[in-house]
């Protein structure tokens, strides 16, 4: 019987995954803020390019794409290099 409530109490004293997942998150948009300043807007992509994303870890990648997209494009603009530049000699 110890055991059963003791078990009740930690499941009522743990965070749901959702939480935990949020507090991470917030916590990663918390320091950017502090690295790039108070005045920092985080980029927003439409909903639709994130179709065909089933998991957190597919968004990411897929948001990580599109900055880096993004990037290129306006590098392109002001007519900077972006392609890489390895050489191993």
């Amino acid at each position: 019987m110890k055991a059963i409530i003791n078990r009740l109490r930690r499941l009522e004293n743990a965070t749901a995954p959702a939480e935990r997942g949020r507090a991470a998150a917030e916590a990663i948009l918390e320091a950017r803020r502090r690295r790039l300043g108070a005045s920092y807007e985080p980029l927003s992509f439409p909903p639709e390019s994130y179709s065909g994303c089933c998991t957190v870890l597919d968004r990411i990648f897929r948001t990580r794409e599109l900055r880096m997209e993004r990037h290129a494009a306006e590098a392109r603009g002001r007519g900077e290099h972006t392609g890489s530049q390895n050489s191993f000699r």
